[in-house]
Order: C-alpha cells, then structure tokens, then sequence
C-alpha cells in the first residue's frame, strides 16, 4: 500500500507541550501537516512552535487548554477548526498520571480531574469534530492509551481504568464507523522515557522502581505513529513487546501482582 501524505493535513494535536506529543509535532511538522496544538504550559507550545518554524515548518496554531475542566473539549474544537478552516485528524495524546490510592480518592474533584483528561475530553472532541468528517466522508482519530489498561498496578488504578475505558471506545467507535472513510486509530505506548513516567510516580519500597527493558524513547512512538497514519494502521503498539499483557491478559495480572509485593501502599493517598 503506498503511503498516504500528510501535507497539508489539519492536525489537533492535543498533550503538545512535552513527551509523545511534542515528538509528535515535530514530526508531523516535517511532513508539512498544518497542526493546531494545545496543552496547559503555553510557554512550552511556544518553545515548540519556535522549533517547528526553525527548521522550516508551518507555523502550529497554539492553543492553551486545560483539558481537566469539564466543557474544555467544545471550546477547544471550535477553536481548532476557526484556526485550521477545519479538521482532518484528531490526536488524543494528553494525558495525566493519575497516581493515587482508590480508597482515598474515591470521586474526588482530583479523581475527576484525572478522568477528565483521559477519558472524556478525548471523547468530548470526538464527538465535537466527528460531524465534519463524517461530512467529508473522511479523517482520522487517534486515541492514545496505555499498556497500563491490562495491568492492574496498585496506585495506578484510576489511570489504567480510564486508558482502558478509552481503549474500549476507541474499538467500539471503530465498528461504529465501518460504514465510513473515517479511520480510528489506537496508539498504545509501553514504557516510555517522558517526564510523567507513570512508573517513577509510584511509592516504590526501596525508593525507585524495579528494573524492566529499557523505555523506549517519545520519539520512537511518534514515528511509529507517523507511520501508522501514512499506512492506515489501526493499532499501534511500540515497543512491540509491549503488546504481550494486552493480547495475554493473565501476563499483566501476573507482574502487577509481583510489583504490588514491592510498591508501598501503606497510608497511600
């Protein structure tokens, strides 16, 4: 299948300001994608719109969002597609490691918060941006989850409950397009080196996580992801060893029962 381009494409992107998805603005960036990118730190998106036009990219549309309050997501569609004249792709890349005991939490505001951001603001703007492409008859979204979703680690359960709500969607949203030219696309990262490494939030009992495989970089991801959208790829899972506690569910039961002997769950909050 020879590979679709992405110039010209109008991209929102959102999570833009670091980790996979500021790799992945890049990226798309070097590809001539016309993007509207959003995350809370507007000085960052700034650092990165001033990198995307240095090495001779289109200039992003930035777009300040905090995406953890309810009715974000219609505000920011509204802006994306006054900025980009429309949409072709949506990116559901932000997220926040929610790293907290169930017990303590509960439905807290801090617990709503966490699913706020990675659950239903990315379905929020599905269905905010979904009216134009199934009016085209063609576009592209992108849900980005986690392995986490088949591994039941104490203290990441919120976080794990709503990738894999999310991932349940995202699959669900797919047969619900069959009928169409719309693709959708799950991105599912394993281990990655980014500044909220879910791993490293963890009260691990001797201070730091155990060792695993080396994490695979944000740029890795993005490139896999790049080549999911010029290929039509509708999952992607990087590193590819990662796809083992997905497709074996027993697996991710069985290192989320060996970690939870050695993370500190005494107390937790």
């Amino acid at each position: 299948m020879a590979a679709a381009s992405l110039r010209g494409r109008r991209i929102v992107l959102t999570g833009a300001s670091s980790g996979i998805g500021r790799a992945l603005a890049v990226a798309l960036a070097r590809r001539g994608a016309e993007l509207a990118v959003t995350a809370r730190r507007e000085p960052l998106l700034r650092e990165l719109a001033t990198e995307i036009t240095g090495a001779g990219g289109p200039a992003p549309h930035i777009l300040p969002a905090d995406l953890s309050r309810p009715g974000a997501a219609a505000g920011l569609a509204a802006q994306a597609r006054d900025a980009l004249g429309g949409a072709d792709i949506l990116i559901n890349n932000a997220g926040v490691p929610a790293t907290g005991s169930v017990a303590a939490h509960g439905d807290d505001a801090e617990a709503r918060a966490w699913f706020e951001t990675n659950l239903w603001t990315p379905l929020a703007l599905t269905a905010a941006l979904l009216p134009a492409l199934r009016a085209a008859d063609r576009g592209v979204i992108v849900n980005v989850t986690s392995t986490l979703q088949a591994v039941p680690l104490p203290m990441a359960g919120y976080y794990g409950a709503a990738k894999s709500a999310l991932a349940q969607a995202t699959r669900s949203l797919r047969h619900e397009l069959r009928d169409t030219r719309i693709q959708v696309v799950e991105v599912v990262p394993g281990s990655t080196d980014t500044a909220l490494r879910d791993l490293d939030r963890l009260p691990w009992r001797s201070g730091r996580p155990p060792r695993t495989l080396p994490p695979t970089t944000p740029e890795a991801v993005a490139a896999a992801v790049v080549r999911a959208l010029e290929t039509g790829r509708a999952r992607v899972v990087h590193p590819s060893y990662s796809r083992l506690p997905l497709e074996l569910p027993a697996v991710g039961r069985l290192v989320a029962a060996l970690a939870a002997r050695r993370i500190d769950t005494a107390g937790a909050g």
